[in-house]
């Protein structure tokens, strides 16, 4: 039954996987800061030959940024935005809508004077009491510039509507989406971490003499790992501080900016300690600012950037934090070092040879139960032993993409196509999210196939336009040739080059 469903699940796919679909303005909204070829900022990136330059990129970015201020207000932080990688992705943004916007121009969506034209004056932001506003066009810097982009933004929906009404879906295109909608499957499922299941025996003596006459393997693991056997630089300093309330008005910060000049403008290195006893408002203000020993590690980026270009007794620059201002004068530092491989060689062997026997164990045990259904055997009794829990999903879809109890895991709902109940496991294990996937299909009950619904087939086709012009996308990057400036090429799936 299953294999069924797969099948025709393939057929529709591949039936429309052909068209050239481009999403513009649904998907991505308008890029407001396309680049101009003739600006002298230097480009980070390059499509097809033009220039994205860094100031367009910069105010894209920034506009990207107070989104995400307006949306996550007080949980706003630096490091979320590292983790979600902003930077790279709001330029990789920029380089879709250049290649859609290249894409409209060669075939031949012309936009006429009078279509742009009577598009910019219904733009709200040119509009006063309901009507065009010359007087607000004309505050643009450069009206040749926004006229081009606006150009190109309409090239670019007009290529979307033109390509996305050609989707027609036949009564054949409807049916396995239904099929997929009515058939209710449950699975027995295992989720197993082996590195949990090792034992934590301490290597033997052999293991350990293996290891110690493996000069590469502790050389490589000492150079890999530097960093744990490097001793931080550290900085005895005193401050100075002019706090800043939390989400403080821009009047609030500009008097404490203020104030800290005006603290600056008279502080000397021999008057530095009474300044900080009298006027910091923290709590080093008790010790004449002085804050005493204090490693790199424990210290934000801005001051270890100050401290380590200061010598003892000289004071630096105003440090601007979101918590305040800041003045430090340095008293003495030491400079990180780093521990000879000699001194740390007798942990670096005990910690390879553990990972040696914990190793050895897990890749012994996933081979034996991974052979096991390979024959057609159960491991449930294996499973067991190790206390490994069996658990239930309770019925859900196919059409869903989440499968209760596991997540949106793409590797099993794949493998649930497979199965059949003269097949009830797979022959594998299947890995998500750092465990490997132990399935048994449990029940599948029989699809009821009905007339489809107005809002079924308005969402089957606004979901198989999405897949389609991420696939169109995808293959527009492939074939373009698209150069970016080596701070944003961390992308692991990019498939540009570096400038």
């Amino acid at each position: 039954m299953l294999d069924v469903i797969r099948k025709k699940k393939e057929h529709w796919v591949s039936a429309f996987i052909v068209l050239i679909v481009a999403g513009v303005m649904a998907f991505f909204g308008v890029s407001k800061f396309s680049d101009d070829s003739n600006s002298p900022n230097k480009p980070v990136a390059w499509v097809n030959g033009e220039a994205i330059g860094r100031r367009d990129f910069t105010r894209e970015l920034e506009f990207t940024l107070n989104q995400y201020r307006n949306v996550l207000g007080a949980k706003y932080d630096e490091n979320l935005i590292k983790a979600f990688r902003v930077p790279q992705r709001t330029l990789e943004r920029m380089v879709q809508y250049r290649l859609l916007t290249q894409q409209a121009d060669k075939m031949g969506f012309f936009i006429s004077d009078k279509e742009l034209s009577d598009h910019i004056r219904a733009l709200p932001y040119f509009q006063k009491d309901g009507k065009f506003d010359a007087s607000l066009y004309a505050q643009i810097p450069n009206p040749g510039l926004e006229e081009r982009r606006q150009r190109e933004s309409m090239g670019a929906t007009r290529l979307q509507n033109y390509m996305t009404s050609r989707i027609k879906l036949l009564p054949l295109d409807l049916s396995p989406s239904m099929i997929l909608k009515n058939t209710q499957v449950e699975l027995q499922f295992a989720a197993i971490d082996f590195n949990q299941l090792a034992p934590k025996d301490k290597p033997s003596s052999q293991v350990v003499d293996e290891i110690s006459k493996n000069e590469s393997l502790i050389k490589t693991r000492y150079e890999s790992r530097i960093k744990d056997f490097t001793e931080a630089a550290r900085y005895h300093f005193r401050q100075i501080r002019v706090g800043v309330p939390f989400q403080a008005t821009p009047e609030v910060k500009q008097k404490a900016r203020t104030k800290i000049d005006s603290i600056q403008s008279k502080l000397s290195p021999e008057t530095f300690e009474t300044v900080a006893k009298t006027q910091s408002d923290d709590e080093y203000a008790k010790t004449n600012g002085d804050r005493g020993w204090v490693k790199e590690t424990e210290l934000e980026q801005p001051f270890i950037d100050a401290l380590s270009a200061l010598t003892p007794k000289q004071i630096s620059k105003v440090i601007d934090t979101p918590s305040g201002f800041y003045l430090l004068q340095l008293t003495e530092k030491t400079p990180s070092q780093v521990k000879p491989l000699e001194t740390v060689r007798v942990t670096l062997i005990n910690q390879l040879a553990e990972e040696k026997i914990k190793a050895d164990f897990i890749d012994g045990l996933r081979k034996q139960w991974e052979n096991a259904l390979t024959e057609g055997k159960s491991i449930e009794p294996e499973l067991l032993k190790y206390k490994i829990q069996l658990k239930k999903t309770g019925k859900f879809s196919l059409d869903k993409n989440n499968i209760p109890e596991i997540g949106n895991a793409d590797s099993i709902l794949e493998a649930l196509y497979e199965l059949s109940p003269k097949q009830p496991s797979p022959k594998k294990f299947y890995f998500y999210q750092d465990k490997y996937y132990y399935l048994k299909l449990l029940s599948i009950s029989p699809s009821k196939e009905n007339a489809p619904k107005k809002e079924d087939e308005d969402a089957f086709s606004n979901a198989l336009q999405a897949d389609l012009f991420k696939s169109w996308i995808e293959s527009l990057e492939k074939q373009a040739s698209i150069k970016m400036d080596k701070e944003f090429e961390t992308k692991p799936e990019n498939p540009t080059t570096s400038l």
